[in-house]
């Protein structure tokens, strides 16, 4: 049984690194919960990782229960507030936001919900939609590589 989790987890692993639009994924099988693994879809190269820390980075990582065939979002990476936001009475306290509620409340992108799958190409294209969805919105915030703060005030342009 723990040959078939290994063997698919490093299928769905090669295919989002070959495919996938991200700067690096990064993945590696973990004993422990053999049927529970986690991809990182990371919008920098290492180099370029705050303090050298990859928990610094920005990036989305999915947790993949290999057993009910299900994909949720377990992380993501946080960029500093634009100027906008650390004027507003509810960011004056906090340095940074997480993409996603970046992504969510800026730009009206969706969450990503716990999901099902049936292929390994089902399961890269959903995470690669989001993680495209979400990058897009950073882009704008940003306003590009290595999106570090937001520049753009949060009633600038939606993503559709």
């Amino acid at each position: 049984m723990l040959d078939k989790f290994v063997s698919e987890f490093y299928d769905i692993l090669n295919l989002a690194k070959e495919k996938s639009s991200a700067v690096q994924v990064r993945g590696k099988f973990a004993g422990f919960a053999p049927d529970l693994q986690f991809i990182t879809f990371d919008a920098l190269k290492t180099e370029d990782w705050p303090n050298n820390i990859g928990i610094n980075s920005v990036f989305i990582c999915f947790a993949i229960d290999l057993t009910n065939k299900k994909v949720e979002v377990h992380s993501n990476g946080h960029v500093y507030l634009s100027p906008k936001d650390k004027a507003s009475d509810k960011w004056k306290y906090y340095a940074m936001r997480g993409m996603l509620n970046i992504a969510k409340e800026d730009y009206g992108v969706k969450k990503f919900r716990k999901q099902g799958y049936k292929t390994k190409d089902e399961l890269f294209k959903k995470m690669e939609t989001y993680f495209k969805a979400v990058m897009d919105a950073i882009t704008k915030y940003t306003g590009g590589y290595p999106y570090k703060q937001g520049i753009v005030p949060p009633d600038g342009e939606k993503v559709a």
